[in-house]
């Protein structure tokens, strides 16, 4: 370590885990979409009363779509990892995940109207994660301010 390294506080590596674990998570979402059948997606994300018309949903969703969400998750994870190496590219990108995410939402919620057939809880959980992404771009960039990213 150089002398002029700054030694990073003990909750930037508490935040950081958590944001890995976030991006994980985030991650496995996508990875259901290849494993899971529709049906099997809605039973996980969904209530009772509106299953059959969220799995409609998830089939239809196009591949870009789908695309998107993905770079989304992989360029969140690669920011948390980032983070965790106090790696200055943390910062970008975190900015492009969110930026991706605001696409899905858009998608999701304006042109396909996923608020008709998404339970409340499923839709907090979305706003929850776009919280948290601009909670990572603020947090990247603060750590970034400080020097603790390099």
């Amino acid at each position: 370590m150089k002398a002029t390294d700054t030694v990073p506080p003990v909750s930037f590596w508490v935040i950081s885990g958590a944001l890995l674990l976030w991006a994980l998570g985030g991650a496995s979402i996508y990875a259901a979409y290849f494993i899971e059948t529709p049906q099997e997606f809605a039973q996980t994300a969904e209530t009772s009363a509106n299953r059959e018309a969220y799995a409609d949903y998830v089939a239809n969703i196009p591949s870009w779509a789908i695309a998107v969400g993905m770079i989304s998750a992989a360029t969140r994870l690669l920011g948390a990892i980032g983070l965790l190496l106090r790696r200055a590219w943390a910062l970008p990108l975190y900015v492009v995940s969110v930026v991706f995410f605001l696409v899905a939402l858009y998608r999701a919620f304006v042109l396909a109207n996923v608020a008709g057939v998404m339970s409340a809880p499923h839709i907090a959980v979305e706003l929850v994660f776009l919280a948290l992404g601009i909670f990572a771009v603020w947090f990247a960039r603060k750590s970034k301010s400080k020097s603790i990213l390099r």
